[in-house]
Order: structure tokens, then C-alpha cells, then sequence
């Protein structure tokens, strides 16, 4: 086969073969949402895993009980929330980290009892960055919780202007460049990023089934990979290039809708299978021999990558 044919083969399959129209798995009550995880009484949301009654969100992680949030991870009662970690009941904030009862706050750490905030670490009971005793603060919260929220980011952005900002949110990493990145090393360009050793060109990568990604390249959405290259939404991947939506996959390339499978060469919704090239099934050596000369042809071609979809 080569490979032209194995390119008008494969976009044949696609436009032939149906394909689930949301992913997810083990979730109870979780309607309108796409590629959600274990998780209970979900609605609207995407992009979520091992959660409880969050509404309109997207990327979460082990939350409860929040609404219209972004990337939030290990986080309870949360509104309004964007780049949210081990924080409890925090609205209309950005940034924050170990943080509990704060509001209409940005970039705070190990913070508590904050409204208004910007940049602050280790602080308590502060408004406006402002250090306040409790019983004030609780009476100027009842007031400020009245105010215009226009009039309240208009104080925020203030204090922006004022304050230094962190060109690059990393925590326990070494050698790495881009932002949001944890417990990493020799990452390049590297966004949202969590768990993961040797890459570059990444964004929303994270561990489920093991302790790190490792060796991986121009990835999107994708938990637990070694050795592979661009791959959308892939979990526990091994050696594996161009394939969208597969888990639990290994030394295949260009699949999709695959799972609990290995050696596969340009496949749509294959379970438990090997040794197969473009769904049809082949001995070993047919196998590799057939790869072998389709991906050289692909190569030559300068077809070797996504233009085969």
C-alpha cells in the first residue's frame, strides 16, 4: 500500500465509520457536557474529571459545588473562578491558591478572609490589600458586597497596576518555560501543565493513572503519555502520533475512537485490537513491513502528519 492509497483509505474509513458524539465514562447525572470523567450531578460542563455539582464549567479537576469556572483543581463552592487550586468558597477571582472566603481577588497564596486582593501571600482579613481586624472586616463586607462591581475592578485593576506581577506561574519545576506549570521538569513552552518531564509545545497535560508524562510533543488534552506526538485528547498513551480521542493505547499512530489497544496504523473505533492497518487485520510481519513502507511513503511525501485527515 502506498501512500496516497493508505490517505484516500483512511478518509474513507472517517467519513464511514460513526463516531460517539460526547466522551466520558462512569458519571451519574451529568447531561450536556463533553469529555467528563467520573464525576456526579455535572451540568454544561466539559472537560471534567472526578467531580460533584459544578455547572457551566470547564477543566475541573476534583471540585464540588462550583459555577462558571475555568481550571480549577481540588476546589469547593467556587464562582467566577479562573486558574483556581485548593481553594474553598472564592468568587470572582483569578489566581489563587490555598485560599479560602476570598472575592474579586488576583494572584493570591495561602490567603484567607481576602476582597479585593492583589498579589498577596500568607495574608488575612485584608480588603483592598489593606490589612483590616476581623470584626471590621466583617462589617465592610456586608457594605462592599453592595457595591458596583464595576466600581470594585476598577479598584482591582488599580492595585494591578501597582503591584509586580509573576511572569510565569510554576511551582516545584526545573527547567521549564511557560505558565501554570507543576512538579515538571525540561518543559518548553508549556501551558497548564502538570506532572510532566522532557516536553515542549503543550497545553492542559496531566496525570491520572500514573505519577508523570514523559517525552512528549505538541500535545493538547492529554493525560498519562510517554513517547507520543501530537495527540488530542489521549489518556495512557505509549509511543503514539497523530491520534485523537484514544485510551489506553500503545505504538499506534494516526487513530481515533481507539482504547485498550496497540499497533494500530490509521484506525476509527477499534476495542482490543493489534496489528491493524486501517481497521483490517494483519499478521505481525504483514504489519510491519506495511507501516514501514507507508510511513516512509508519507515521509517522501511530506504527508506525515495531520494532512492525512
Amino acid at each position: 500500500m502506498d501512500a496516497e492509497e493508505f490517505i484516500k483509505g483512511f478518509q474513507e474509513l472517517r467519513q464511514r465509520l460513526p463516531r460517539i458524539s460526547v466522551s466520558g465514562y462512569q458519571n451519574q447525572n451529568c447531561p450536556y457536557g463533553n469529555a467528563i470523567y467520573n464525576s456526579k450531578n455535572c451540568y454544561v460542563c466539559f472537560d471534567m474529571d472526578s467531580s460533584e455539582g459544578c455547572l457551566y464549567s470547564g477543566m475541573v479537576t476534583r471540585s464540588r459545588f462550583s459555577c462558571d469556572c475555568e481550571d480549577i483543581w481540588d476546589s469547593e463552592l467556587c464562582y467566577e473562578g479562573f486558574e483556581i487550586y485548593n481553594s474553598y468558597n472564592c468568587d470572582f477571582s483569578q489566581f489563587l491558591r490555598n485560599c479560602s472566603d476570598c472575592s474579586f481577588s488576583y494572584d493570591l497564596l495561602n490567603c484567607h478572609n481576602c476582597f479585593g486582593c492583589v498579589g498577596l501571600r500568607r495574608a488575612n482579613y485584608h480588603i483592598f490589600n489593606k490589612p483590616h481586624s476581623p470584626e471590621d472586616y466583617v462589617a465592610r463586607l456586608k457594605y462592599l458586597k453592595n457595591m458596583p462591581q464595576t466600581e470594585i475592578f476598577s479598584q482591582i485593576e488599580s492595585l494591578r497596576a501597582e503591584y509586580s506581577h509573576v511572569a510565569m506561574r510554576q511551582y516545584n519545576t526545573e527547567n521549564c518555560f511557560g505558565d501554570n506549570i507543576q512538579n515538571s521538569k525540561n518543559c518548553f513552552y508549556a501551558f497548564t501543565t502538570k506532572n510532566t518531564y522532557d516536553g515542549a509545545y503543550l497545553y492542559d497535560i496531566y496525570t491520572v493513572y500514573g505519577d508523570r508524562n514523559e517525552d512528549i510533543y505538541d500535545c493538547y488534552f492529554n493525560v498519562d503519555l510517554h513517547g507520543c506526538y501530537n495527540c488530542i485528547q489521549v489518556g495512557d498513551g505509549w509511543n503514539c502520533n497523530f491520534s485523537h480521542y484514544c485510551e489506553h493505547l500503545k505504538d499506534s499512530e494516526f487513530c481515533e475512537g481507539c482504547f485498550n489497544s496497540k499497533n494500530l496504523f490509521g484506525c476509527i473505533d477499534i476495542n482490543h485490537g493489534e496489528y491493524r492497518i486501517l481497521n483490517k487485520q494483519y499478521t505481525k510481519e504483514e504489519y510491519t513491513k506495511e507501516v514501514a513502507q507507508i510511513r516512509e511513503g508519507l515521509k517522501t511525501a511530506g504527508k506525515y502528519g495531520w494532512e492525512v485527515y
